[in-house]
């Protein structure tokens, strides 16, 4: 074959970790496809717990908007990565190449809501699949413009720096799978546990603490006092506890942390979700059998 001995080892090596990863690639995406077809489509409020898929809309919850960092979209989920073109030049010429600058994604709480409730779902550690994604250049680390939503998946254009954001905008359809549980609002905290933030909270004014429980006026809460003001505290959190039991309750979804599982959010419908997640199977599971057929033919001819 005109190689060393060490260049076709390499090779044979190569070629036999593309055979196992192709594999598990294609198993992966199969399994996942299947996992889809086989979970029926639960209701928010009729949910088992456990691992469910549900469908419905993205939707923000009370408090700060979610703002993707690059194009400043209001939305419910976004990922974005900033890379640097860098060129080097050898023996065989110039190459470039885009190394990743800075990249994150949204870890911000949001609902999906269906006609019947809506859950809370925790993207962190999530597999999200959107159809909305901006790609565009620029001469700065730090995008000075971004482009518009709907204007493409990809602008081309020239400069140093390219900026990538994906999206889940609110109102989107939105498909999950995951691990979903149903809490009461009074079991989140218990009565010792409101009792002491309490008692952290009343203790960072110290003013007003004074002005309260210093019965004897003397600058300082003694040991009686501290009896007096637990005992307050205590009142005030099995009040609040009360109230919290009357609260509905609270719908989450979040990673399995069985391992065995897939945590998938998806903006496409079912049936389409479906069909890439096979076609990548299909094509991983032709690349197997190229890179397998490759390392088998080399195997061969050194034995031969």
């Amino acid at each position: 074959m005109g190689l060393s001995p060490t260049a076709y080892w390499i090779i044979v090596a190569l070629a036999l970790v593309a055979t196992l990863v192709t594999f598990y690639f294609g198993w992966r995406n199969w399994r996942r496809a299947r996992l889809i077809e086989d979970a029926p489509t639960a209701k928010v409020r009729s949910a088992h717990q456990g691992f469910i898929e549900l469908e419905g809309e993205g939707k923000l919850m009370d408090g700060e908007p979610i703002i993707a960092p690059l194009t400043n979209h209001a939305c419910v989920w976004y990922r974005y990565k900033i890379e640097r073109k860098e060129t080097s030049h050898g023996t065989d010429g110039a190459e470039t190449k885009w190394k990743i600058v800075k990249q994150d994604s949204s870890d911000n709480l949001f609902f999906l809501e269906d006609e019947t409730g809506q859950c809370i779902i925790d993207p962190d550690g999530a597999e999200v699949s959107t159809d909305e994604k901006l790609q565009w250049y620029g001469d700065s680390e730090w995008p000075t413009s971004a482009p518009l939503l709907g204007s493409g998946s990809k602008l081309i254009g020239m400069g140093r720096y390219r900026y990538s954001e994906w999206l889940i905008l609110v109102g989107q359809p939105l498909y999950a799978i995951g691990q979903f549980k149903t809490v009461a609002p009074a079991q989140l905290y218990s009565v010792s546990d409101i009792t002491r933030d309490l008692i952290r909270d009343w203790k960072q004014d110290q003013a007003a603490m004074l002005e309260r429980f210093d019965v004897n006026k003397d600058g300082q809460i003694d040991q009686d006092e501290w009896k007096i003001l637990r005992h307050s505290a205590k009142l005030h959190a099995q009040a609040e506890h009360r109230e919290r039991a009357k609260q509905p309750d609270i719908h989450i979804m979040e990673k399995p942390q069985d391992g065995q599982h897939p945590y998938l959010l998806s903006v496409y419908p079912q049936d389409q979700l479906t069909k890439r997640y096979r076609l990548h199977a299909y094509l991983f599971l032709a690349g197997f059998f190229v890179a397998g057929s490759i390392a088998a033919w080399l195997l061969k001819f050194q034995l031969g």
